[in-house]
């Protein structure tokens, strides 16, 4: 298997991992959700069937009450007479503490210092009478019911995330035989109509080089648009294998010295504009020093060349294309960001087109004869965020457009 192989191969692995990790998580998530609703539930039901739980239980010792000294286990009595208020033996502090008098009919709410009791007061034979019931195991018991529906609900969100991610992997594998086979067919195909159509344009531009001054004006523009169909066939197929070779992770990646690329690239280009009557021109950072940007020559100079032939394609004839390379200073620091700026003179681009333009294949609806369907600038902007940059558009001065990539500067 070739580098650029490899690489699409890890980078598609790496995305379905992610892929599989996503859906694990969501089914782990779902699962913790759908337990916890169910433990709360649970957790309340069983705190409402507590509560009740107690106050019969006061109820019922109070109702036969008739002296303090032998009320059920866990139950204490405080009696109200005229000869003074009597506790049961033993009681605790809380409880030796309630004054029937002051307390309402029926159950009542425990107070700060009366925590883990439950209370129901009313007159007796006997006297006013409160009856307290402790607590204390009824709430261990829920203590326990939480702890347990909360392990329940961790190792089902743990059980759930491993299963979810055994049944994702196996879901996206043939996800993932898809686009091997979809990478290599690309790759496989461009390779293969690269060199025909190659030679088809050299001939095409041949053939129109070589057609006499006595040919007339119709089979001439003919010959004209056969060259130009030729050449949109090859960029295509120049783009749809950068595409399938774009995430390579093989690919050399250092300091990468903008200004000096910039400047291949409008040499490699001016026949270019030449031949289509465009004026080509760099504007090189002031002070002619080096702009360094961390990342991959190829990958930023086709980014650059894609950029400039966009604009020399969309440009009237006779106009002019700048290529500016711009380093921003950050007050008294060195430079943080370098802006390549490519300026043409043609119909413009409204800044919020660049959107849907950034999408493979997207099919422009105002720039130059509007047919063709590219991926240009959407190499662009994944070579601009795989730079940690960002591609971006303005109305340029006295019409055009102007699209900035944007780079971090090393140092």
């Amino acid at each position: 298997m070739s580098p650029a192989r490899r690489g699409a191969a890890g980078a598609d692995e790496r995305m379905l991992r992610r892929a599989a990790r996503d859906v694990a998580l969501l089914i782990a998530a779902a699962v913790a959700l759908v337990l916890g609703a169910v433990g709360v539930v649970v957790v309340l039901v069983g705190d409402a069937q507590e509560s009740r739980t107690a106050q019969d239980a006061s109820r019922a010792v109070w109702e036969s009450a008739d002296d303090v000294d032998d009320p059920a286990p866990g139950t204490w009595l405080v009696v109200a007479g005229p000869d003074g208020t009597v506790v049961t033996p033993g009681a605790p502090d809380a409880v030796r503490r309630l004054d029937p008098a002051a307390l309402p009919d029926g159950p009542s709410e425990a107070g700060p210092d009366q925590r883990g009791f439950a209370v129901w007061t009313g007159d007796r034979p006997i006297g006013r009478v409160s009856a307290a019931y402790d607590m204390g195991p009824l709430e261990l018991r829920e203590r326990r019911v939480r702890v347990s529906v909360l392990v329940s609900v961790v190792l089902g969100a743990v059980g759930a995330a491993g299963v979810g991610a055994a049944v994702a992997r196996r879901a996206v594998r043939p996800l993932g035989a898809a686009l091997a086979l979809q990478r290599r067919f690309v790759a496989d195909a461009s390779h293969e109509l690269r060199t025909p159509l190659s030679v088809v344009l050299t001939r095409a531009q041949l053939l129109r080089r070589r057609a006499g001054p006595g040919l007339d004006s119709a089979s001439r523009e003919e010959l004209d648009q056969l060259v130009a169909d030729a050449r949109a066939m090859a960029d295509v197929v120049d783009d749809l294998l950068l595409a399938a070779q774009l995430e390579d992770a093989e690919r050399p990646h250092g300091p990468v010295d903008v200004g000096v690329l910039a400047g291949q690239v409008v040499t490699s280009l001016q026949p270019l504009a030449a031949d289509l009557g465009l004026r080509l021109r760099l504007q090189a950072p002031p002070g002619g020093g080096p702009v360094v940007v961390q990342g991959t020559a190829t990958a930023l100079r086709r980014a650059l060349t894609a950029l400039v032939d966009n604009a020399l394609r969309h440009g009237p004839r006779g106009s002019e294309v700048v290529l500016q390379v711009l380093p921003e200073p950050a007050g008294p620091a060195p430079a943080r960001d370098v802006c390549l700026v490519v300026t043409d003179e043609g119909p413009g681009l409204d800044p919020e087109q660049l959107g849907p333009l950034l999408e493979r294949f997207a099919r422009g609806t105002t720039q130059g004869d509007g047919r063709r369907f590219g991926l240009g600038l959407a190499l662009v902007d994944e070579v601009a965020r795989a730079h940690h940059g960002q591609l971006s558009v303005a109305r340029a001065h006295g019409g055009g457009a102007a699209f900035t990539l944007r780079l971090p500067v090393t140092g």
